[in-house]
């Protein structure tokens, strides 16, 4: 087998692995399953872009949330209410990174949103020494 024919067959494998933009576990173990019939090294190989194929597009839906203290689950709900405007989300994790000063900082996908201190001083910085 080719290694283009390898790819395309990872890309089809990854693209039925999800529904409705989550991932279906089942589908998953039957790809994991049909790459490991494979022989060893194409497996390998195989399996690696599997996974990495996987992790992007939970990457794309995953709605990651930057604020100096916990947020409350109403504030998470009501931010990935307004996100979801524009994006499907089907996971949210929070981090707490006091360096943002305050407000808050929101990325899904390769979009970042960023309501931070820090991120408007940097931009007057940045406007000032043009």
């Amino acid at each position: 087998m080719t290694k283009r024919q390898l790819q395309k067959i990872v890309r089809e494998l990854v693209n039925v692995s999800f529904k409705d933009d989550r991932m279906v576990e089942v589908q998953v173990l039957r790809s994991i399953k049909t790459l490991k019939s494979l022989p060893r090294s194409e497996a390998i190989q195989a399996l690696s872009e599997y996974l990495k194929g996987l992790k992007r597009i939970e990457r794309e839906h995953t709605l990651y949330i930057e604020a100096v203290m916990p947020l409350s689950p109403i504030q998470v709900k009501k931010i990935k209410q307004k996100i979801e405007r524009k994006a499907t989300i089907t996971k949210v994790v929070v981090n707490i990174n006091p360096e943002i000063l305050g407000g808050i900082k929101l990325r899904i996908g390769d979009e970042i949103w960023d309501e931070s201190i820090s991120g408007k001083i940097n931009q007057v910085k940045e406007a000032i020494s043009g």
